[in-house]
């Protein structure tokens, strides 16, 4: 592969951290565009289609950056078609099929702390499968202190976090972590086969049409209520797709998985930063707590660890 603004080691975490944070930024914007649509929580034919239009229309948006930028669009394997369609299948569609479903059935709280078993799940699979990814108690000590911050925002005293336990709501959350690893570990993959801005915006784009399917097979429950508000959420959440998606399908094609995935861990304690900012969500002296537990276990994982 050429080199890039991404493959440089140094600058490889502030590009992470960026993408996080976008991502972490997308849960208010989610919250307020079901809000300005007037999307029911129990709408998941609604909450689908949402997803779709954001990434299929995210994924257009790159694969127009890669015409304009006259990335190779040709493949010389047939294989590398299944693996596209794979990676469409697994880190958009089925991912966020997972994700919605789960969310209709588990409160926020342990949502986020399943949800973020994804980066977790990422670099334990990136150490078993390649060579470059060696597992180490640095890196096992920058998880611990990453899911640690992530309990810490959401555990209270006195919750009985374990109850009422479920397939169509736990399972439903671990299954959309278990994709979001798969992606990473398929991204890997695939970006030693062809151009990663084009496989993300083709995959986004295929991704995102599925789920309007699914969504027009679900049917909506009532009719979105659209207006200039609702318009400028979505166009903001588009673009954090396609933008974060890019940036961070790039960093996985030159950098280690473990490196880059731990990351992840910021965004819930992001999110709750940005939803007290955007929704006046209360924000409390354990968040800046977590935020610091993660900080020094990303820290841990990327400079002592090899």
């Amino acid at each position: 592969m050429k080199n890039s603004i991404f493959s440089n080691r140094k600058t490889a975490p502030f590009w992470a951290f960026f993408c996080a944070a976008g991502w972490s930024l997308a849960y208010p914007l989610i919250k307020l565009g079901y809000a300005q649509l007037h999307i029911a929580s129990d709408d998941l034919g609604s909450k689908i289609g949402f997803a779709g239009i954001r990434f299929l229309f995210a994924g257009i948006l790159v694969t127009i950056l890669a015409i304009i930028q006259k990335r190779k669009f040709k493949v010389e394997q047939k294989s590398v078609v299944a693996w596209l369609l794979l990676f469409a299948l697994v880190n958009t569609a089925l991912h966020y099929l997972f994700s919605y479903v789960g969310l209709g059935y588990l409160p926020s709280s342990r949502s986020t702390i399943l949800d973020s078993m994804n980066g977790f799940f990422a670099i334990i699979l990136s150490c078993i499968i390649f060579e470059d990814d060696k597992f180490s108690k640095f890196k096992a000590l920058g998880c611990i202190l990453g899911f640690g911050g992530i309990l810490l925002i959401n555990i209270e005293p006195g919750q009985n976090f374990f109850q009422g336990i479920s397939f169509r709501g736990d399972g439903m959350i671990l299954l959309n972590a278990l994709c979001g690893a798969f992606g990473g570990i398929i991204t890997r993959i695939i970006s030693k086969k062809m151009d990663m801005t084009v496989a993300t915006g083709l995959s986004m784009t295929i991704g995102g049409g599925l789920l309007c399917i699914i969504s027009a097979i679900i049917g909506p429950a009532s009719k979105w209520t659209i207006n200039i508000k609702s318009i400028i959420t979505m166009v903001g959440l588009i673009l954090i797709s396609a933008v974060c998606f890019g940036v961070y399908n790039q960093l996985l094609a030159y950098h280690p998985i473990s490196k880059i995935a731990i990351f992840n861990a910021f965004i819930p304690i992001l999110g709750v930063i940005f939803s007290s900012i955007i929704l006046g969500e209360p924000m409390r002296i354990k968040y800046i707590i977590a935020g610091c537990m993660v900080a020094f276990g990303v820290y841990i994982m990327n400079h002592f660890s090899e």
